[in-house]
């Protein structure tokens, strides 16, 4: 703009100072009788006055002086740059700390002369701290990230480790102890659990092939992945989940990526890993679990549409070390039970606007190896031992942010579950949620939950009384994230 500036005035000032041509002569009137038009002689170019040349002059001049002008301009503009020092250039965020706590009140109902009421010690009314969980999401060089989620919790403080009468000596977990580092001898100490949810490294480079590292959750169903109580919309989990058909979080490595095809967005995760980690975290079994996800998903403003299949195959033997002779010492390895797994899940998400729908269905197949069944509780089913089994489960849950601008923070929800599993209580069971969340803001949500549980005999006969434990429970919390 400040050359345009300079020059502008000037350049107009010559063309004004340039002799104008002459106007056009108006063509003459054709005669009256068709004959040609009289052509009048050209007039002889006038020479140009003095004083015109004078001013041309002037104006060159003029406009070589701008030029010196805008040139010396420009080099002390290059000066002043060069002398000035560089701004720092923002690095990335290097480590990146969140997470989210809910605390509240619960209360569980279950006929006294129940058997889930006693192993599971309810019927009084709780306040409880529920979740404390904290990320940490260290990104320190581009294209490699690790996450490592902790959660912190007060138990086992108070649980049940052992029943009296014929269960022997009636024992509560502990975890009150001196605190020999406070300021009195005598100065009290309540210990709890840390939990590593999960911990790893990936390489992330290419969308379509990333590689996960170390400890994850399982890429299986709605749940598992985004587990967090600020983001799911009910409290309580599918009982699928609960029971642990698949394994929740495992060891190993993982593959996944992304593409687009239009406006969908097609993913997919497969694992190998050392499998469940109920016996341990390694892989003491010498047998591996593979598993993995396919997903279709589509967002395009008010509809959001979420399609996924997953699966696990694995399988689990305990593993006992005995040592069997001496001088020289022998070892022998056994199992006490093992068995082979098979879980096949698929999964539906629908929001449309302020609705939002879930609904699962899964599959398990679990096979013993003969002659290597688990046993089972031994006090409530004496001699019993765990049989081949086929699972299912499904549940719907919808849930409707009220459409009213005065009452949006409100959603409302309900949930209905049933599934068929053998046990001691009966093999089937449904459930009945409603529930209503109060969204004050996107920090701060308040949840709440009611559910019914019915037991019932489907496949099976159980040798208890199916209803002494159905179950009444409310849950309510109130979740921050930060």
């Amino acid at each position: 703009m400040l050359l345009w500036s300079l020059f502008c005035p000037t350049l107009a000032s010559v063309a004004q100072a340039q002799v104008a041509p002459a106007p056009a002569a108006a063509p003459p009137a054709a005669p009256e009788n068709g004959a040609a038009p009289a052509v009048a002689p050209a007039k002889p170019s006038e020479p140009v006055e003095s004083g015109d040349a004078t001013e041309l002059s002037r104006l060159r001049a003029e406009v070589e002086a701008n030029k010196q002008a805008i040139a010396d301009l420009k080099a002390a503009q290059a000066e002043a740059s060069a002398a000035a020092p560089e701004e720092p250039v923002a690095e990335q965020e290097k480590l990146k700390i969140y997470g989210f706590a809910d605390m509240g009140f619960q209360y569980v109902q279950i006929d006294k002369r129940g058997l889930l009421a006693n192993v599971y010690d309810v019927n009084e009314p709780d306040f409880v701290l529920g979740n404390l969980n904290l990320y940490f999401d260290a990104q320190p060089v581009e294209n490699w990230r690790g996450l490592v989620e902790v959660r912190f919790t007060n138990a086992p403080q108070g649980k049940i480790t052992n029943f009296g009468g014929l269960g022997g000596k009636f024992t509560r977990a502990s975890t009150i102890t001196d605190d020999s580092t406070g300021a009195a001898l005598n100065a009290p100490l309540w210990g709890g659990s840390v939990v590593i949810e999960r911990a790893w490294l990936e390489y992330n480079k290419l969308q379509a092939l990333k590689l996960r590292f170390g400890n994850w959750f399982s890429p299986f169903g709605i749940w598992n992945e985004d587990h967090g109580s600020p983001t799911l919309i009910s409290l309580a989990w599918p009982q699928f989940m609960t029971q642990r058909w698949m394994p929740l979080r495992q060891t190993g490595v993982m593959v996944y990526g992304n593409a687009f095809a239009g406006s969908w967005e097609l993913g997919y995760a497969a694992t190998l890993s050392n499998g469940r980690q109920e016996e341990s975290t390694l892989n003491v079994d010498g047998y591996l679990g593979y598993g993995g996800r396919l997903y279709a998903r589509r967002d395009t403003g008010d509809v959001n549409t979420t399609l996924g299949v997953s699966f696990f195959t694995g399988k689990t033997r305990d593993k006992v070390v005995a040592v069997t002779g001496v001088a020289p010492i022998t070892w022998s390895t056994s199992s006490t039970f093992e068995y082979n797994e098979y879980v096949m899940g698929a999964d539906a998400s629908l929001d449309v606007g302020h609705t939002r729908v879930r609904a699962e269905g899964v599959v398990r197949r679990l096979q013993y190896t003969p002659g290597k069944r688990e046993l089972l509780n031994q006090v409530l089913l004496p001699g019993g031992r765990a049989p081949d089994k086929w699972e299912h489960a499904a549940y719907l849950l919808v849930a409707q942010q009220l459409p009213w601008k005065s009452l949006d923070m409100f959603e409302p929800y309900l949930w209905a579950e049933a599934l068929q599993t053998p046990t001691i209580i009966g093999d089937g069971a449904f459930v009945s949620s409603a529930g209503l969340n109060v969204h004050f803001n996107p920090a701060i949500t308040w949840k709440n939950q009611v559910s019914h549980i019915v037991f019932f005999d489907w496949m099976y006969d159980s040798p208890f009384d199916n209803s002494l434990n159905n179950v009444n429970q409310f849950y309510s919390r109130l979740v921050m994230a930060f």
